[in-house]
């Protein structure tokens, strides 16, 4: 029998065992108890006070009453086992035990930040091994359910901000204030259905970061010099998601110096436990990466190039004025996160003949937090765009800019994010199969100092007869800064000079020179600056152009064709056109470098407006130009409107001849064949079938077919000429049909979009690009 002091010993030693797990003893790390349970994860179930869905100036426009769109649906989740949280953050002084050299920022202490995904996940390998326990980075689920702490409200004390260091009722501190918080899960759409132990998506490009947003603005000349419109109470809420790729950390002449990108505010907390066993959601990808062929063939098909070549088609679906793409745009089939307001153009050309298509995308006005990049292609040989994808973005942060580069068939995709704490002067991800797989996003290399520039890439990349890559970026102010890369992307430096205007297109001239034309609200008496360095863009001489200057909402761009020749496209606006608030646009070919321009006005070609006629092509505001290996060249426009893809060459852009090609052609006789591109294992991932229509040009004819691996159908398509004809349909990896569309001979055509349950949602009637008529097959509400 136990005396009754050894009774007390074995209890003290019990008590003893079972407080132990809540510290990390070697590096002092407390740690809270948080139980099992069940909770409503997302958007709140209650209009969020007014006050907080209205920001600072254009900064930020008024937020949706009840949260973002990526925080719908609201879905029951259930923790089946308790945890361990640190109750705070991790310190900067925990954070050296892992990384002795860390610095710190002096504005969050005691808190780490500018801390990596990476390297928040490499801090956990490292106490796990140190401790000899699990130590990980919270799910997405385990944060909310931590953070609400069994209340149902945006904060623990209702619509009352949490203050710095109050802890909530779980005793866990500074989970909407402060610092934000990096979580393990990729970020993605939510599922409707009930969720147990989620991990999320099971691949990504961004991690999903809690706590807060991202943006601020400097505002020149105030007293206030710089406002947080992230740190405001909306993106504080429990439900608010941010998400930033994985790899966003500081510069490395930033960690030397404390000065430079990528100073940025996120951090990170641990969680105690082994990770859940439940499988990740599938991680469908955006349509613009789906059923991509990797077969090159009709490339060189095309018009006559020596006669005159001209043809627009409509870009963008339209839902009119009066129709919220919210409320309903989004239940006919648009993807959740598609906006209203769309600029700033990019253009590319894929190896396989695909047109690829970028703008940025706001979802209410420009600098949005939830501004996103859009992306679309055209697939070689249709005559219509796909329904674009909001991808990349990076959530609560305005992603702006986005550059296309297709470098000998390795395809890159620059953007930046002008109002990110911590922002670089640009990232870019790159792919090697035609945009249907991509890179994860990467910051560039920084060894020295950089400085005044503005995050928005310009429309031009080049590649100088050495190998340098030069990559113009807006500056800080009517300039642009040109950023070059002697070693394919490895390292990047400033330049050094800086050109005679903002928004420069670049190309190099045929001395090897580097040639920015233009820049808007820059000229020289009157007219568009042409900077010329011969030094690397160490510096510039700066001339005039033949073409007016640029006002606000305008970017010129330039390439030089396969001939040799130089290709611009832009805006003239001449002082009296100023006045009268309209302006023309104008392309325009030098056969002798610049010494003589021969120009042309665009106009709407096959894109008729509501009174039957071409509609006018005032501007083409930020547009690029591409162009194709058959010499064809394409031009895609920005607040025109419609916005349109343009095609012509040279010699229409030479001729006065009017000369609109036909929007409907016939095939030629016997040119149509069967293609067929299979999976490794020797199963078919696409057939199709194609030929050359009458005007040279190569194009779809036949029914084609994409397949999942594995043998189920993903996308059924049959085209006439080019043009889709009779029924197109789209089927989720689960065998489920997703959309179906009734394309009729007339342009005009029926979608319809089955919900993941598989009931249909809803039935839209189009005309061309323009909405008709709609149905939306809502929920019913059950039947007390």
């Amino acid at each position: 029998m136990l005396t009754a002091a050894a009774t007390i010993l074995i209890t003290l030693v019990i008590a003893g065992a079972q407080e132990k797990p809540n510290e990390a003893e070697s590096i002092g790390m407390r740690m809270v108890r948080i139980p099992s349970g069940r909770f409503t994860m997302g958007m709140e179930s209650a209009a969020l006070p007014d006050e907080w869905l209205v920001g600072p100036g254009d900064t930020m426009t008024k937020r949706p009453a009840n949260g973002d769109w990526d925080e719908s649906p609201a879905h029951e989740v259930v923790i089946t086992r308790p945890f361990l949280m640190s109750e705070t953050e991790v310190t900067i002084e925990q954070f050296r035990k892992f990384r002795p050299a860390y610095r710190g920022n002096p504005a969050h202490t005691p808190y780490a930040s500018g801390i990596s995904w990476d390297e928040a996940a490499a801090f956990c390998r490292w106490l796990s091994e140190k401790e000899g326990r699990t130590y990980r980075l919270p799910t997405e689920a385990e944060w909310e359910y931590a953070c609400r702490a069994g209340t149902k409200t945006p904060f623990p004390t209702g619509v009352r901000p949490s203050r710095p260091e109050e802890a909530n009722p779980w005793g866990l501190k500074n989970m909407q204030t402060g610092v934000l918080e990096w979580v393990n899960d990729w970020h993605g759409p939510y599922p409707a259905a009930e969720q147990i132990d989620p991990v999320g998506p099971a691949t990504g490009y961004v991690k999903v970061v809690r706590g807060g947003g991202f943006d601020y603005r400097r505002i020149p000349g105030s007293t206030n010099k710089t406002l947080y419109p992230a740190r405001s109470p909306y993106f504080a809420r429990a439900s608010n998601r941010a998400s930033m790729a994985p790899s966003f950390a500081p510069a490395p002449v930033a960690v030397a110096t404390d000065k430079g990108p990528g100073r940025h505010e996120i951090s990170f907390r641990v969680v105690q436990a082994e990770m859940p066993k439940t499988s990740p959601l599938p991680a469908e990808p955006p349509l613009v990466h789906a059923a991509v062929k990797q077969t090159a063939t009709g490339l060189d098909r095309g018009p006559d190039m020596t006669r005159p070549y001209y043809r627009t088609r409509p870009v963008f679906l339209s839902l009119g004025k009066d129709v919220s793409m919210r409320e309903v745009g989004w239940k006919l089939g648009i993807p959740r996160g598609i906006g209203v307001k769309y600029h700033n153009t990019a253009l590319g050309v894929m190896p396989n003949g695909d047109l690829l298509a970028a703008e940025y995308n706001s979802p209410r006005g420009e600098n949005d937090p939830d501004q996103s990049i859009l992306t679309m292609r055209r697939r070689f040989g249709a005559e219509e765009w796909d329904v674009p994808s909001p991808w990349p973005d990076f959530a609560d942060a305005a992603d702006a800019a986005p550059v296309f580069w297709n470098d000998r068939g390795k395809v890159w995709l620059f953007f930046g994010s002008p109002r990110l704490i911590g922002n670089y002067p640009f990232q870019y991800l790159t792919s090697d199969d035609s945009g249907a797989s991509w890179s994860q996003v990467i910051f560039p290399r920084f060894d020295e100092t950089v400085e005044e520039y503005t995050p928005q890439p310009i429309n031009s990349v080049v590649r100088a007869a050495d190998g340098t890559i030069y990559l113009p970026v807006d500056g800080s102010g009517r300039n642009s800064v040109l950023f070059a890369s002697p070693d394919n992307g490895v390292h990047w430096q400033d330049t050094g000079g800086r050109t005679g205007g903002r928004h420069t297109s670049l190309v190099i001239g045929q001395d090897g020179s580097l040639l920015g034309f233009g820049g808007k609200n820059t000229d020289i008496a009157g007219f568009m600056p042409l900077s010329t360095s011969r030094d690397g863009g160490k510096s510039y001489q700066l001339s005039k152009l033949p073409f007016s200057t640029l006002n606000s909402g305008q970017r010129p761009s330039v390439i030089r064709l396969r001939n040799g020749h130089l290709f611009f496209v832009g805006d003239t606006y001449s002082s009296k056109q100023r006045a009268e608030k309209t302006n023309t646009a104008i392309a325009a070919v030098t056969q002798d470098e610049g010494k003589t321009w021969h120009m042309r006005e665009l106009e709407g070609g096959n894109t008729l407006g509501e009174d039957g006629k071409p509609v006018a092509v005032r501007t083409v505001g930020y547009t690029t130009a591409t162009q194709e290996p058959n010499g064809v060249i394409h031009i895609i426009t920005s607040h025109n409107r419609p916005e349109l893809e343009i095609e012509l060459n040279e010699a229409w852009v030479l001729s006065r001849e009017p000369a609109v090609a036909s929007a409907v052609v016939k095939m030629q006789a016997g040119s149509v064949k069967t293609y067929r591109e299979d999976y490794p294992d020797g199963t078919p991932r696409v057939t199709w079938s194609a030929g050359t229509g009458e005007d040279g040009r190569y194009l779809l004819d036949g029914v084609q077919f994409f397949y999942y691996a594995g043998g189920r159908k993903q996308w059924e398509t049959a085209f006439v000429a080019g043009r889709r004809v009779g029924v197109e349909a789209y089927w989720r990896p689960s065998g489920d049909k997703a959309w179906e569309k009734l394309h009729r001979g007339d342009g005009t055509w029926t979608w319809k979009v089955w919900n993941e349950q598989g009931g249909l949602a809803a039935v839209s009637d189009w005309r061309g690009p323009d909405l008709v008529k709609y149905e939306l097959m809502e929920k019913k509400p059950p039947e007390k």
